[in-house]
């Protein structure tokens, strides 16, 4: 796996050549073909991969020359994190981070019941229990098999025939409640884990955004996870396709644990044309409807 990091920002015309001069000094090579132009302004997206050579340390020196010498202040920043084939080909489970290169794959929750308390009194992070079904508009469903709910994942009754029919195991069902017209409704279940997976093994890449501020004490508000990282003698031993994280991830106001899945469920989804097969968010295929599995490393 490499880590990958998008800058976006824009430049004047008068001090393009000076940008990239910043870039290639810090040993981030670039070229103007990387500078889209629009009008006076020009947008510079460039990407590159952080190594041994070109470390986080040196990309935050990086922006303060932007600044102090260009007056460049307003970075974007975004990671990506590439897999190598044998990594898909390898890995027993995945994270599901998308089904869709859309918003329509996230629902908004229309009243269900949690509990609310502190998780992080520093940063203000909350820790949630559900106290009942799910409560969504499911005519916003439409054809889509698996939707984004608050933290959880909400199935079609198609996607639920399809995983009794190839014996999927590892999870319950809880039917969600509907809450908007009657017309085009749908039949919809939360996929509730039965299963925690033991604790991740050390080594997981932890980023942050240089242009934010420092990441709070806790380890979750303001850091960028890698991908998980199990231990072969522990996965060897698990049973099942549907699995809940043993860590607590955050969507910048809730934490929650990821739910992961076997390569035998991510086979099925592919085999059924259910999503194409893709292999990162920059994969050619990602189109609107595809789902993003990340690999689960082994060490």
């Amino acid at each position: 796996m490499k880590v990958e990091l998008e800058n976006l920002f824009s430049v004047d015309e008068s001090n393009q050549e000076e940008v990239i001069n910043v870039y290639n000094r810090y040993g981030i090579f670039v070229n103007a073909s990387e500078i889209k132009r629009r009008n006076v302004k020009a947008s510079f997206n460039p990407v590159f991969t952080l190594d041994g050579d070109v470390t986080y340390e040196k990309v935050t020196a990086l922006y303060k020359s932007l600044q102090y010498e260009l007056g460049i202040h307003s970075i974007g920043e975004r990671f990506y994190f590439d897999f190598s084939d044998s990594e898909y080909e390898q890995a027993p489970l995945f994270t599901l981070n998308s089904t869709g290169n859309s918003p329509h794959m996230f629902l908004e929750d229309k009243g269900t019941m949690f509990s609310v308390n502190p998780y992080c009194e520093c940063c203000g992070l909350m820790k949630t229990k559900q106290l009942s079904p799910l409560v969504i508009d499911t005519t916003q469903m439409k054809d889509r098999h698996l939707v984004h709910v608050s933290g959880f994942w909400v199935a079609s009754q198609e996607l639920v025939n399809l995983m009794k029919k190839e014996k999927i195991k590892g999870y319950q069902l809880l039917e969600v409640i509907h809450c908007g017209p009657k017309q085009g409704q749908h039949k919809a279940y939360q996929i509730i884990p039965t299963q925690r997976l033991p604790k991740r093994s050390s080594g997981r890449v932890r980023l942050h955004f240089a242009t934010e501020q420092a990441p709070c004490s806790c380890g979750l508000n303001g850091v960028i996870q890698g991908p998980d990282i199990c231990k072969l003698s522990d996965v060897s031993r698990l049973k099942g396709d549907v699995f809940l994280a043993a860590e607590w991830s955050h969507d910048g106001q809730y934490v929650y644990r990821k739910t992961l899945f076997s390569k035998r469920f991510r086979e099925l989804i592919i085999a059924n044309n259910i999503s194409r097969e893709v292999r990162g968010e920059k994969d050619c295929n990602f189109g609107p409807k595809d789902w993003l599995f990340d690999p689960v490393l082994l060490k």
